[in-house]
């Protein structure tokens, strides 16, 4: 799989012309928004960012979000003909970890940004190796090169993602929780204000288990950036707590490629956001709650830290859980179920004794991983030609909820 995407990948940038891919696609699509927003703050431009217009859909209850004056950057970067805007929504704080790599020319700064998340990358694998026994009887650079056997990995590359660096931020977490350094682990659970959503499973645990040294660790780093972005980016933080409670419907645009979503909102978008946009809500907040609720069970009965599997295990679950929950979650996201995997290496004999059947469902869900969002195109391109509404079932989300539930049936039943 990891070779034959690569060859593809490379095969569709060589046909492709200037910075655009042989399907039209920018090199590093989603970089080229983070490039965006850390060139309109060393512009002194940042102000003007979240700029927007909304387009109304007469067929939907949603509105279309557009950025103009980062279409117009964007074109002047990939060419005249561009429309495919690949839009900053990060919070303006955000702009300042880019803001270094907008110096280069575009290209440039794509090959510094990949070099970097190539090293944090082998930094996060190096935390794990140490913290994780059956971890250390494989060499290094072997670990670092299995990472690129999953195809989120690969995914999160070619898009010029940044969850090599959400990722360490999880695996620094989860090595403080484990050796029980709260507050340090809610200060790194707490930089994820970049991207809250991916914090709301671990933050519900710490919450819900009272570690009080870890909430006040992540009050703290919150509360920094939050004084920051008040002090030197007042209007832009502004502006974007203006456009906040519509970025779910940036998620439901036209342009948008909604199938790639692999969340509770996206699986059910998928199914009934072209039917009934009520519904896709409350399907979404069923699931959410539902799976809060079976964390809730998972960890009551809990001493923290007293049995170190069960513990960890937990986390796994709690990683992977916390994952679907997050509105937000395209493909290329789903590298950070990389910590969990991690952690059913460490305890698989453990796991294989209690479910002769874990590795299968691994096997599933790495596979899905792999098909699963092509296979939600395919429904919606057969639904189209046979002109009924366009929906599909998204493969990945259920398969990834039921490998957490058989890692939660395990804890549980010991």
């Amino acid at each position: 799989m990891a070779v034959l995407t690569i060859s593809l990948y490379l095969l569709n940038l060589i046909m492709g012309t200037g910075l655009e891919s042989y399907f039209g696609v920018p090199l590093g699509v989603d970089f080229l928004a983070f490039y965006t927003g850390g060139s309109f703050y060393l512009n002194d431009t940042l102000s003007i960012i979240y700029n927007h217009v909304f387009i109304e859909q007469p067929d939907a209850n949603v509105s279309q979000i557009f950025f103009t004056d980062q279409l117009e950057f964007q074109k002047n970067i990939i060419g005249p003909e561009f429309t495919k805007l690949s839009p900053f929504i990060n919070p303006p704080f955000a702009a300042l970890l880019y803001a270094p790599f907008a110096n280069f020319d575009y290209a440039t700064a794509y090959i510094f940004w990949t070099l970097l998340n190539l090293a944090l990358l082998l930094v996060s694998v190096l935390i794990m190796r140490k913290e994780l026994p059956k971890l250390r009887e494989v060499s290094p650079y072997k670990l670092y090169f299995c990472c690129f056997l999953f195809f989120p990995t690969i995914a999160c590359f070619m898009y010029g993602q940044a969850a090599s660096i959400i990722l360490l931020i999880y695996c620094l977490c989860f090595k403080a929780l484990r050796n029980d350094r709260d507050f340090s682990a809610g200060f790194y659970l707490g930089l994820l204000l970049l991207k809250p959503q991916l914090a709301v499973g671990v933050a519900f645990i710490i919450i819900i288990k009272w570690r009080w040294q870890a909430i006040l660790g992540g009050i703290t780093s919150v509360i920094l950036i939050g004084l920051f972005s008040i002090i030197f980016m007042p209007n832009e933080l502004l502006a974007y707590l203006e456009i906040t409670p519509h970025l779910l419907d940036l998620l439901r645009a036209d342009y948008y490629p909604t199938w790639g979503i692999n969340s509770f909102f996206g699986f059910a978008a998928l199914l009934f956001d072209h039917t009934n946009v009520a519904l896709t809500n409350a399907l979404t907040l069923t699931l959410t709650v539902s799976t809060l609720f079976l964390l809730i069970l998972l960890w009551r009965e809990q001493i923290w830290l007293n049995e170190r599997t069960k513990w960890d295990l937990s986390m796994a679950v709690t990683f992977c859980w916390g994952l679907l929950i997050s509105p937000h979650l395209y493909y290329y996201d789903l590298m950070l179920l990389l910590l969990p995997t991690a952690i059913i290496i460490q305890y698989l004999p453990w796991l294989y004794a209690r479910n002769s059947r874990i590795i299968l469902w691994i096997t599933i869900a790495w596979i899905s991983c792999y098909l699963g969002s092509q296979l939600s195109v395919l429904q919606l391109g057969i639904f189209n030609t046979l002109g009924f509404p366009e929906i599909s079932f998204q493969f990945i989300t259920p398969i990834l909820f039921y490998l957490g539930y058989t890692l939660y049936k395990s804890v549980r039943s010991a």
